[in-house]
């Protein structure tokens, strides 16, 4: 016969449930924000682990496609910028991006395969490998503290910008994976 200890069979029973580490860490809420911070940062969960997160020069895909956008929050200098919609005027059925616009160079947050996914992309000015780490897990920052601001948050292309471009701006949109 063989026992198990009930500290070590958790986490089997856990896995065989599951199917495996890969499908638990795919699972929950992968917050993605873009901030100003003395330069700008990129803060992604998960990107460190590089098992969510696929990268290139060009753009981060996250490896589970069956996500969808459960939240947004745009905020200048601590002031909510969406009026308190939870997503932003964002219909998450529907195709959607976030442009967000540093020194003439831009990150887009966008949904991928039938509204489904998302990934990160960059402009040629701001390659993902000019992205350094910086202080915390998942962080990385470009600009090095060259003092200038995000200028620009536009949410699916429309003309008014959700940032005045004087400090302060921020972006978080919450991917949520079943």
């Amino acid at each position: 016969m063989i026992k198990f200890a009930l500290q070590g069979s958790l986490p089997v029973a856990i896995l065989l449930l599951c199917g495996g580490t890969s499908r638990m860490k795919a699972s929950g809420d992968t917050p993605i924000t873009v901030k100003d911070g003395g330069s700008i940062l990129l803060i992604a969960d998960g990107l460190d682990g590089g098992k969510t997160w696929t990268s290139g020069s060009a753009e981060l895909r996250h490896m589970n496609v069956q996500g969808v956008l459960s939240s947004v929050k745009i905020t200048e200098a601590g002031a909510d910028r969406c009026g308190g919609d939870p997503k932003c005027g964002i219909d998450p059925s529907k195709p959607w991006n976030i442009r967000v616009v540093y020194n003439g160079r831009w990150i887009t947050i966008a949904s991928v395969n039938a509204n489904k996914g998302v990934h990160v992309t960059f402009s040629p000015k701001v390659s993902f490998d000019q992205w350094k780490k910086s202080g915390g897990a998942d962080q990385r920052e470009f600009g090095h503290g060259d003092g200038r601001h995000i200028s620009t948050i536009k949410v699916n292309g429309k003309a008014a910008s959700l940032c005045a471009g004087k400090g302060g701006c921020a972006v978080t949109v919450v991917y949520t994976a079943p």
